[in-house]
């Protein structure tokens, strides 16, 4: 076992991915058809760990963390780890069958990276996510209030103004020290957002987890290609 708490909670969450009943468990269906995977937000790849084991299904998880994707990489290599943000998928359009991404996306901009996994995901393709509420969000913050950690009660603060934002306006901001947008979502606004980019068979389901579903419809012009290319970034 690593010492590094990073690695320790990836590593947990990988427990928690091969145990159907631990509460943490949150994964899509993986299917036979499936022959290219993209897990954003993949840490050192545990869900796709748990996807199956055919060769001939290319399974890609991307990070903007190179210490995990690096671990990932020494004990993972049926995985091509990727180097790489939602907001920019080095990845032909229509390259892959399943997107995924379980709690990453709340940390992105959604203005750009839902219209990345619309772009790469093959026609009738799907995507699995898993998303944060406006009660997450509240009960982390009312926790670090009773804490008194202060600086995080202003982060979270400016976590739920975006998020009001994004409900109403469809906007995010980024918060002045970190690299990243975090907001939470809401059911009408992923549906809005999903149905302009041309996504269907949109499926919110909220009870232990947040999860929305989606399928990219057919294409009336033909099928459009799909890309198995090795990765170019992979660690």
């Amino acid at each position: 076992m690593t010492t590094d708490p990073e690695i320790e909670y990836h590593l947990q969450e990988l427990a928690a991915a091969l145990d159907p009943a631990s509460p943490a468990h949150a994964l899509p269906e993986f299917c036979p058809t499936d022959r290219a995977i993209l897990d954003i937000g993949c840490g050192i790849g545990q869900s796709l760990i748990v996807s199956g084991n055919d060769p001939g299904c290319l399974r890609v998880g991307i990070d903007v963390d190179r210490k995990s994707l690096d671990y990932g990489h020494r004990h993972y290599p049926q995985i091509s780890h990727v180097v790489a943000s939602a907001e920019a998928l080095p990845f032909a359009d229509g390259a892959f069958d399943l997107v995924m991404s379980r709690v990453a996306l709340p940390y992105t901009d959604l203005r750009l990276s839902l219209p990345e996994i619309a772009r790469v995901l093959a026609v009738k393709g799907r995507t699995w996510l898993s998303l944060h509420s406006f009660g997450m969000t509240w009960r982390h913050l009312k926790r670090s209030a009773g804490k008194g950690a202060w600086k995080d009660v202003l982060f979270r603060f400016y976590v739920i103004a975006n998020g009001v934002g994004l409900h109403w306006f469809g906007t995010q901001l980024r918060f002045p020290s970190k690299h990243h947008c975090e907001s939470f979502q809401t059911t009408a606004r992923m549906r809005r957002s999903l149905d302009r980019l041309g996504l269907v068979d949109v499926v919110v389901k909220r009870d232990r987890h947040f999860i929305c579903t989606a399928r990219k419809r057919g294409s009336t012009r033909g099928v459009e290609g799909r890309s198995n290319q090795a990765p170019t970034e992979e660690r």
